[in-house]
Formats: C-alpha cells, structure tokens, sequence
C-alpha cells in the first residue's frame, strides 16, 4: 500500500469533543456526513456493477439509482433546515446553498426525486403501485428474472420497472427524458458530495480538529454475519 494510500483519522481530542457536543451545530454536520456516507454507498453499488448484465447486476443498478435519487431527496431536504442554523457561515453561503438556488436542481427534485423517494424508496404502499401498475404502458409482464438458483440473485424485474415508471413519470422507452434524468441526478450528486466534504472540512477545522501523522486506533466496523445464505 502506497502512503497516499494509508487510512488517516480527522481527529478531536477530548477538548474539542466536548465543544462539539455543546454546539448545536455539530448535529446537523454529523447528519450530513451520514448523507454523504450513504450517497457515496449507493453510487459504488452503482459503479460496481458496469459492464454486467446479470439479473443481480441489473437489480443492484437499478436499485442503486432509486437509493441515489430517494437519499439526495432528503439530503436536500437537510440543507433546507441548515439555512437558518449556518445564517452567515461563509462556508455554507458559498457551497451548500448554492445546490438549493440551482432552477435544474429544483425541478429535478420535485419531478423524480420526490416520486421515487415516496413511492419506491423509503416506502412501500400497495396504493401507489396500484396507481402505477393502471398507468404502465407495458402490456406483458415479466415478474422476475434469475440466474441459477442460489437464493439472493434473483430480480423481481416488474417491481423496479413500475418503481423506474414512477420516477420518470412517462414512458421508460422515452430514452430522451430517462437519460437526462439520470444525467442530471449523478451531476447533482458529484455536486452535494463536493460541496458537502468541503463544508464539513471547513466546520471541523474550525472546530480544532486535526489529521494526526498515524491513525490513532484502528476504524471500528459492526460484527459480521457468521452465517452465509445458500
């Protein structure tokens, strides 16, 4: 491993610690982080997946999209309730807050972003399927689609072909509109990501913390699944 290439930590010592938990801010940087941790998630499920047509492959881009366009809904909902928190912070005035005044952000946001986050995300409500599934200009179904049978590689296609339909709001053959979308959601994406990592670099600094020569302790990581699905 190339020393550009060794994990470093953004440490606070104890000092610095408790100033942040006294500081009503330091919640809403912690919240932004989890966003960017989960944006950042997605999109490598995304880009994993290039070149493979696999039903798993498939279903995990797919899915990797809905996740992107449903996490970015609420992160932009996130940066609306900072406005009035960071009132003033430079660093905000001159990043996050540009994403919200941005016109093609907005209607992205209100024209795909809030349909798939509420009806094939983050909830998943018979009705609004029904209300797809009457719409849909498909006139055969092809339910599910797997390769070999081992369990967890399956693709139940016509689910995330009504949740695709709900997000684009027209027909998914309309390749015109779909690709725009999803040109325009991953511009947006790389967007918030910058301006995020940014903004939080300059919060932090501004807190004390500091990158130490070596890492501190090792990264901490939940237990792992001792039994594997067959």
């Amino acid at each position: 491993m190339k020393d550009n290439e060794k994990a470093r930590q953004i440490y606070g010592n104890p000092t610095v610690f408790k100033k942040c938990r006294a500081d009503k801010k330091f919640a809403y940087v912690v919240a932004l982080a989890r966003a960017v941790n989960a944006l950042n998630s997605a999109h490598s499920l995304m880009m994993s997946t290039t070149g493979k047509d696999t039903p798993a492959a498939i279903r995990d881009r797919m899915n990797s999209y809905f996740f992107v366009s449903g996490i970015l809904y609420e992160a932009l909902k996130l940066i609306r309730a900072m406005n009035t928190v960071f009132a003033g912070d430079k660093s905000f005035e001159s990043s996050l807050r540009r994403i919200l005044k941005d016109a093609s952000g907005q209607a992205l946001e209100q024209m795909h972003l809030k349909s798939v986050r509420h009806g094939g995300v983050f909830h998943f409500l018979p009705d609004r399927f029904a209300e797809a599934i009457a719409r849909t200009p498909m006139t055969e179904c092809v339910f599910a689609s797997t390769l070999g049978e081992q369990k967890g590689n399956i693709h139940y296609t016509f689910a995330d072909l009504i949740t695709a339909e709900i997000g684009v709001g027209t027909r998914l053959d309309d390749k015109v509109v779909v690709t725009q979308m999803m040109e325009k959601t991953l511009e947006l994406v790389k967007q918030f990501v910058d301006h995020s990592e940014n903004f939080i670099g300059d919060q932090l600094h501004g807190w004390g913390f500091q990158v130490p020569p070596v890492a501190l302790r090792p990264a901490v990581e939940l237990p792992r699944s001792s039994q594997n699905r067959a």
